[in-house]
C-alpha cells in the first residue's frame, strides 16, 4: 500500500466513516484477487445486496445489473442476501437462509455457501441497477431487449414461486386481452420520502377506462397492495378485474410497509405473491403504471406491450411536481 493510500484510509477512519474504510478494503482485496486469478481460472463475484427498507424489485434490479457486469468481465455471479441487512430476515434468520433463494435460483447455479472461504472470490456491494431509467427503457428498444435477454437467461423462479403462479393460470387464460395495472398506494401516502409520486385515484381510473376502450381489453389484471384502490376499480369494472389473493392495507400508513411488524412476519409469502402478480402483468397486452422498481421489473420481464403508459411525477420529498411552485424560485 502506498503512503498516499495509507494516509487517505487513515483519514477516513479517523473521520468515523467506517463504511468508506470497508469499501476501500473490499476494493483492494478485489484488485488482488483479479490480478492473481484473471486468465488462470474462475473468479466468483459475490453480489452482496442489502438495504434496511428496499423492496424485492430493488434487489432484483441490482442483481440484474450485477449479473450483467459479471458477464461483461468474465466473472461467475453469486447472489448474497445473507451477509447484510434486508427487510425480509433478521440477522439470526440470515444465518440459515439466503433471501434471494426464497424467490430465485442462483444465476450460475452456484450458491453463496459454495464460495464461502474460497480465495478466488471478489465482492460487489449493491451493484448498480441497469443503466437507463424506465423512461430510457421506453425510448430505447435496444436497452429493453438487452435487459430482457439477461432476465430470461439468468433469472429463474424457485418452485414456491412457480406454484403460486400456476394457481391462477386457468383464470388468466379465460380472457383474451388483459390490461395490466400496477397501482402502488398505501406505502406512499405519509412516509414516502424518496418514493416515486403516484397518480391520484381519479387519474388512474380515467386512464384505465380510456386504454381499456381504445385497445379492446376484455379484462383488467390489477397488482396492488392497497385495498381502497382495489375496491374502486372493482366497483367500476366488476368481474372483469383479476387480482391474486394477498394481504392488503387500507388508508394512510404511518410506517413504510417494509418496516411494519405484520409485513415482516409474512414478508416471504407476500413477496412470492407479489412476484407472481408481476409475472402476470408482464404477460398482459397493455400496461398502466407509475415509475417504480416494480414497473421497471415488469417492463424488463415482458416480451413487450402493445401499449404502455407510465407516469413520471417526480419523487416525494424532493422533485414532487405537485409541490413545485415556479414563482418561489
Amino acid at each position: 500500500m502506498s503512503l498516499k493510500s495509507f494516509l487517505t484510509k487513515s483519514r477516513t477512519l479517523l473521520s468515523g466513516d467506517y463504511r468508506e474504510v470497508e469499501r476501500n478494503a473490499i476494493a483492494a482485496r478485489n484488485e488482488r484477487v483479479i490480478r492473481k486469478y484473471k486468465g488462470k481460472g474462475d473468479i466468483y463475484a459475490v453480489l452482496r445486496l442489502y438495504s434496511d427498507e428496499a423492496g424485492l424489485f430493488s434487489f432484483f434490479l441490482k442483481a440484474l445489473g450485477g449479473i450483467s457486469y459479471c458477464r461483461q468481465h468474465g466473472y461467475i455471479p453469486v447472489i448474497d442476501m445473507q451477509t447484510k441487512e434486508n427487510i425480509f430476515f433478521d440477522a439470526k434468520e440470515r444465518k440459515r437462509k439466503n433471501v434471494w433463494e426464497c424467490f430465485f435460483e442462483q444465476p450460475a447455479g452456484v450458491s453463496f455457501a459454495d464460495v464461502k472461504g474460497k480465495k478466488n472470490v471478489i465482492v460487489l456491494e449493491n451493484p448498480r441497477m441497469p443503466e437507463g431509467s424506465m423512461l430510457q427503457l421506453l425510448q430505447q428498444e435496444r436497452l429493453r431487449k438487452y435487459w430482457h435477454k439477461a432476465f430470461v437467461k439468468y433469472i429463474h423462479y424457485t418452485e414456491p414461486v412457480k406454484e403460486e403462479i400456476s394457481r391462477y393460470e386457468k383464470a388468466f387464460a379465460a380472457r383474451k386481452k388483459w390490461l395490466g395495472v400496477l397501482a402502488r398506494g398505501t406505502d406512499y401516502l405519509s412516509v414516502g420520502v424518496g418514493h416515486a409520486v403516484q397518480p391520484d385515484r381519479d387519474t388512474l381510473l380515467a386512464k384505465i377506462r380510456s386504454v381499456k376502450e381504445d385497445y379492446g381489453c376484455d379484462g383488467i389484471f390489477l397488482a396492488t397492495e392497497d385495498e381502497d384502490i382495489l375496491d374502486m376499480i372493482k366497483e367500476s369494472f366488476g368481474d372483469e378485474v383479476m387480482v391474486l389473493e394477498q394481504k392488503r392495507y387500507r388508508g394512510k400508513q404511518e410506517q413504510k410497509l417494509g418496516q411494519k411488524a405484520d409485513y415482516k412476519k409474512d414478508a416471504i409469502a407476500m413477496n412470492i405473491t407479489y412476484l407472481a402478480a408481476l409475472d402476470y402483468l408482464s404477460r398482459c397486452s397493455c400496461l398502466i403504471a407509475a415509475n417504480t422498481g416494480g414497473t421497471t421489473g415488469v417492463y424488463i420481464m415482458s416480451e413487450g406491450f402493445e401499449y404502455t403508459h407510465c407516469w413520471f411525477l417526480g419523487t416525494m420529498g424532493s422533485t414532487d411536481e405537485r409541490t413545485l411552485d415556479i414563482d418561489k424560485l
